[in-house]
């Protein structure tokens, strides 16, 4: 399967905040690593070992060691993997290598100063292309997969959020797709009087309910806009006009029944797999939307990507991918296979066989994602959700989803959405400074 919210590491990365956390007030990650031969190396993943992914990195591991001599000993640990790097910072052993999404790194071996400078395998050649690694890789994928300049992870996999529909279902959007709020709010409307139902939205879950807000609040602002706000430590900063005109279009989504019947009271996956089968128009989701409702489209369903409209449009983008912890015995053969994964006969089948996107544009998209490479290629992109998760651990659990989920539902108007978010922003702010 995809990387799907149901299984991403948001469901975990709380747990690991807190471990991170720990760790830095320990002092941990000050030891380099190093002291192995090289001419092994042990790989902890995030996939299980029937998933997609899995077994394109497993054909890949195969060629490695007959090509290179080095022995891969690979733990298919799941989604939780990072759960059980953390403890291991402590002193315990590592593994040389990791994948995984960039918050959860972020919030572990980022945040502990655990993890290894990359620089050098940015700077390496992918074997037999001519290339390095950096002119393989997207810059435009890499500006948040730095600290203090030194690169913590390199991207295998490419995550972009946006609106989904059947293109069979829906030429005209295919032909002219809405860019500005009122052009998608007209399409809803039309869906409405119709008699169908314009937006999907399975709100028992939080982030779901949040790439709503955030992600409207990200087209009118700009990228960055909203972790800015989410800094303020009075909670206020909300309470502007330019805001509060958003909010107010969040709002009406609900007041003005664009969300299919039951989006309240439903239980994941219900309401989007109703969207496969034709019983909502519009889908707001990750790229992992088409191979998860895959199973459950009805006949002949074309998916599409249309970016949310906004007058500053953008596409919130996350990456996962390798990580090497700073303790790891033997990085420079980890380093290798980085590199070694990222030729195209390896990297391509990311696309071809895991139906996801790769950070290399050059390489070809599945089918269901070529409107989401070509939007990526022409528009700026931002991080999902604006960062909120990865740079104010806990912030959206504490403050912005009890609020924001009020909002969505249409059980609190834009002022108590104002109010209880100040309430709970400064709240968060006074046990985090």
């Amino acid at each position: 399967m995809a990387l799907r919210a149901s299984t991403s590491p948001r469901r975990v990365l709380a747990v690991l905040v807190t471990g991170a956390l720990a760790l830095t007030a320990a002092g941990c990650g000050g030891s380099a690593g190093g002291g192995g031969d090289n001419r092994s190396l042990t790989y902890w993943s995030m996939w299980k070992e029937t998933e997609p992914q899995a077994k394109v990195l497993a054909a890949a591991v195969r060629s490695f060691e007959a090509e290179t001599g080095v022995k891969v000993s690979v733990q298919w640990q799941g989604r939780e993997v990072l759960k059980k790097v953390t403890p291991a910072l402590r002193g315990g052993d590592l593994p040389d290598l990791v994948d995984q999404e960039e918050n959860p790194i972020r919030a572990t071996l980022v945040g502990a100063d655990a993890f290894r400078d990359l620089s050098g395998v940015f700077a390496a050649e992918v074997p037999g292309s001519g290339k390095k690694v950096s002119q393989v890789v997207s810059d435009k994928y890499l500006g948040t997969l730095k600290k203090d300049g030194k690169p913590f992870l390199v991207p295998y996999e490419v995550i972009g959020h946006g609106l989904w529909f059947d293109g069979t279902a829906h030429p005209a959007v295919t032909a002219s797709p809405p860019k500005t709020w009122p052009e998608l709010t007209a399409l809803l409307a039309k869906s409405k009087a119709e008699g169908r139902s314009p937006i999907a939205l399975d709100g028992d879950i939080p982030y779901y309910n949040a790439y709503w807000t955030v992600g409207v609040l990200q087209g009118a602002l700009g990228p960055g806009r909203v972790s800015e706000l989410a800094k303020d430590r009075t909670g206020k900063a909300w309470d502007t006009p330019e805001v509060r005109a958003v909010l107010t279009e969040v709002r009406d989504l609900s007041r003005k029944g664009y969300f299919a019947p039951g989006f309240d009271g439903s239980k994941w996956p219900a309401v989007q797999e109703k969207w496969a089968q034709g019983q909502a128009d519009f889908l707001l989701m990750g790229s992992w939307a088409p191979s998860e409702t895959g199973a459950k489209a009805k006949q002949g369903f074309t998916y599409q990507f249309v970016p949310l409209p906004g007058a500053r449009q953008n596409i919130p983008v996350g990456t996962l991918g390798f990580t090497i912890p700073k303790r790891a015995k033997n990085p420079e053969a980890a380093e290798k296979f980085i590199a070694y994964f990222l030729k195209d006969e390896h990297l391509g089948k990311i696309a071809t066989e895991a139906k996801n996107l790769t950070p290399n544009p050059s390489l070809p998209a599945p089918p269901e994602l070529t409107g989401l490479a070509k939007a990526t290629a022409e528009l700026p992109v931002s991080r999902p959700l604006d960062g909120l998760e990865s740079d104010y651990p806990g912030y959206v659990d504490e403050a912005f989803y009890p609020a924001n989920d009020q909002l969505v539902k249409g059980k609190s108007d834009v002022d108590g959405f104002l109010v209880q978010l100040a309430e709970r922003q400064a709240n968060y702010w006074k046990k985090n400074r």
